[in-house]
């Protein structure tokens, strides 16, 4: 098989190797200097090799051929594997394992190991690792491609209800575990260290996968996975004056800026305006809808600034047109709530309430079913160009005339 060299996908690979081989990059770098020849390595010099291996690990730098040996002897894995990021050679160790399998990509092998019949897929191994945390660790977007794709795992069990800590996500991979009821009625027992467990339980694991699927320019991964979305918009939004969504708690820094970096079409994705419906319905019968951008917007149009991002431009101007759309209707809410005799002077500002966390403003009727609930959009960086500049002042006002509404006059 033949491969081309990646820095990229290489350091993403070592990154996992010395996760898994080593308690902290330091030792690793440590080990290193000790093999390569430095009996006892200085603080300067694991430092030295720390920054490098960081470059390493980001892909800035590459792989020199004398770190082969002493990677290859620490890391337990071949030269080949190293410098394929994992694509080629033989792991070193030929018994199925999650760390192996996680490894490979060839699906032949994935689906042996699904249909083991222990079902090793399910369990941690010793080290407390599922398959997609090595996976993730080692960069593998095939193979949790070809999971996602074969419905052996899902993210988005398409069921509202199941909506709380995940969207519902799930596995058909199963060990089958009997306990007998007194009544001779025999229940299945799930496992709370199995993988649907972790599946069921863990956020992060979507978020490392969307990820993966802005760098690989997927856009229909992404809509598997509902990466514009959190769950908690399905049990908190749609109330309108109950707890809002703690978008803060989900934020995931790194997630945010793998979709900053990535194509304008998967860019054109999450800074479009989304909507979801809750279970209140209108005399029509239809469900009342709200309408989100991307819960971390603002975080994205800040790193679209400091990329001097070609999309920039657009994205700024979906977020002023989202904004100043919700400004709208929230006057005309604010307006019919008052001439329908629902609040008199300025009552009606106790019904509108703004949070921080994630720039969210809603208002309701309390005499009708109407509202609105919804989050905006704002910048904190500037840009070194003028018309750039000028978008995002005008975002901005737009923000702030939301935000402080309650300090003007609706007639």
């Amino acid at each position: 098989m033949s491969y081309k060299i990646n820095n990229q996908e290489i350091g993403t690979y070592i990154s996992g190797l010395i996760e898994r081989e080593f308690k902290s990059a330091r030792q690793f770098c440590k080990k290193y200097l000790q093999a390569s020849g430095t009996k006892e390595p200085t603080e300067s010099d694991i430092q030295n090799m720390a920054n490098r291996i960081s470059q390493i690990k980001e892909g800035r730098k590459s792989i020199q051929i004398h770190d082969l040996p002493f990677f290859s002897e620490l890391l337990h894995v071949s030269f080949e594997q190293i410098l394929s990021a994992g694509k080629c050679g033989e792991p070193q160790n030929n018994r199925m394992t999650n760390y192996t399998i996680a490894q490979s990509h060839s699906e032949a092998e994935w689906i042996a190991y699904i249909e083991e019949k222990n079902k090793p897929i399910l369990n941690p191994d010793e080290y407390g690792k599922t398959v997609l945390d090595y996976a993730i660790m080692f960069g593998n977007y095939d193979f949790l491609k070809f999971l996602v794709n074969k419905n052996y795992i899902w993210f988005d069990s398409r069921k509202d209800n199941d909506y709380v800590m995940t969207f519902g996500a799930g596995t058909n991979i199963q060990r089958i575990k009997f306990e007998e009821r007194d009544n001779g009625v025999f229940i299945r027992k799930p496992d709370m260290d199995d993988l649907q467990y972790k599946l069921a339980t863990e956020d992060q694991l979507r978020m490392y996968i969307i990820s993966f699927a802005a760098d690989y320019n997927d856009l229909s991964m992404l809509k598997k996975l509902r990466a514009r979305e959190i769950p908690e918009l399905y049990y908190k939004a749609h109330y309108l004056s109950c707890t809002c969504p703690d978008f803060n708690v989900h934020y995931d820094k790194n997630m945010v800026s793998h979709i900053a970096k990535s194509s304008n079409k998967i860019l054109n994705y999450f800074t479009e305006p989304f909507e979801i419906q809750d279970r209140i319905r209108y005399k029509d019968g239809s469900n009342r809808k709200h309408k989100f951008l991307f819960p971390y917007i603002s975080q994205l149009l800040d790193m679209l600034i400091e990329n001097n991002s070609p999309f920039l431009k657009i994205a700024l101007e979906k977020s002023i047109k989202h904004n100043e759309s919700t400004r709208k209707k929230l006057e005309l809410l604010i307006k019919e709530s008052i001439n329908n005799g629902c609040y008199y002077d300025d009552y009606w500002k106790k019904e509108i309430n703004f949070h921080e966390n994630g720039n969210i403003i809603h208002f309701r009727d309390t005499l009708a079913i109407t509202g609105i609930i919804t989050n905006i959009a704002r910048v904190t960086k500037e840009s070194a160009n003028s018309q750039i500049n000028q978008l995002i002042k005008k975002l901005n006002n737009s923000y702030n005339s939301i935000k402080y509404i309650t300090e003007k006059e609706i007639t």
